[in-house]
């Protein structure tokens, strides 16, 4: 199938004459005969309903017709995009991350350095972070933002730490945690404080089971309580800001609300967060992967202003 095909199909379609369907497309009538039989045979179906008086599509040449034009859109759209990117020498940054709320530094990162580079094209891609590694493995992302992971290693890839993160406890201003460490005057929590709580707990799908079923808990969690699971932090806040509970969520992903109450907790355990990337990518310090590092290093404090 090709576009010259698609093309004759399509203004066929509109016109249903092929003097005037050559005439539009500066074609020979044999030629636009040509196409529209050779599209058929290669679909093994009939497109049009063909007399010596009328031209007439199919049922099967009517449902085809919106896929055809979609095709079309895509492949002028793709041209034209391409003609773009040469002439303004673009460059396109392919970024995974594995949380919703990680656009907020994600966000502040790219304003640093598209306003070095406004020639930048980031593309982003939300998945599991295991997920987004191998595609970064097989050169499929330029790097990944997210927390360390152990199990993950390989020669030509390497980590750069932006934050020892930890968790924040998450509250609404009016929860009964948050009233009484107001009355207390305090500015972090301890486990002991939000024990007698209901906590709302965020596990992404592919490990609750391991969670569970092994008692493997990265956070405490009193299980005498109606605690809530949910796959998300964007979930997590949502419940939260709703007065359900509390949650611990990891502090760069803790993002602004004038409704909740941000506890660092005092015994939280903390692990390296920042960026995967091509060892070799970033050796060119004039390199969009370079410039991303060095903007991240120096703004990854201001993205959590609530600290």
């Amino acid at each position: 199938m090709n576009t010259q095909q698609l093309e004759c199909f399509v203004t066929l379609t509109k016109n249903l004459n092929y003097a005037k369907t050559a005439e539009d497309l500066c074609l020979s009538q044999p030629a636009v005969s040509r196409q529209i039989q050779s599209l058929e045979a290669e679909l093994n179906t009939k497109l049009f309903n063909r007399t010596t008086r009328s031209v007439s599509l199919t049922q099967v040449g009517f449902q085809f017709l919106a896929d055809a034009q979609q095709m079309l859109s895509i492949y002028y759209h793709s041209l034209e995009w391409i003609s773009t990117f040469h002439k303004h020498k673009r460059t396109v940054l392919r970024i995974g991350y594995a949380d919703s709320h990680a656009n907020r530094l994600i966000s502040k990162i790219l304003s640093g350095v598209l306003a070095e580079r406004d020639n930048i094209v980031p593309e982003l891609t939300l998945d599991q972070t295991d997920a987004n590694l191998h595609r970064l493995a097989v050169s499929q992302l330029d790097l990944v933002v997210g927390m360390k992971d152990a199990k993950f290693t390989a020669d030509d890839i390497a980590f750069q730490k932006l934050h020892d993160d930890g968790f924040v406890c998450v509250v609404h201003k009016n929860h009964p945690l948050a009233q009484t460490c107001k009355k207390r005057r305090q500015k972090s929590v301890s486990s002991k404080i939000f024990w007698p709580y209901r906590q709302i707990i965020d596990i992404p799908p592919y490990l609750l089971k391991h969670v569970f079923s092994r008692g493997h808990r990265i956070v405490p969690v009193n299980d005498e309580l109606d605690n809530i699971v949910c796959s998300t932090t964007s979930e997590a806040y949502n419940l939260t800001l709703a007065g359900v509970g509390f949650s611990l969520i990891p502090e760069h992903l803790a993002l602004p609300n004038k409704e909740l109450v941000f506890l660092p907790w005092e015994e939280s355990p903390r692990a390296p967060m920042g960026i995967y990337y091509h060892k070799q990518a970033a050796v060119d310090k004039n390199s969009a992967i370079y410039r991303w590092i060095c903007v991240a290093k120096n703004c990854i404090e201001e993205a959590m202003p609530w600290r």
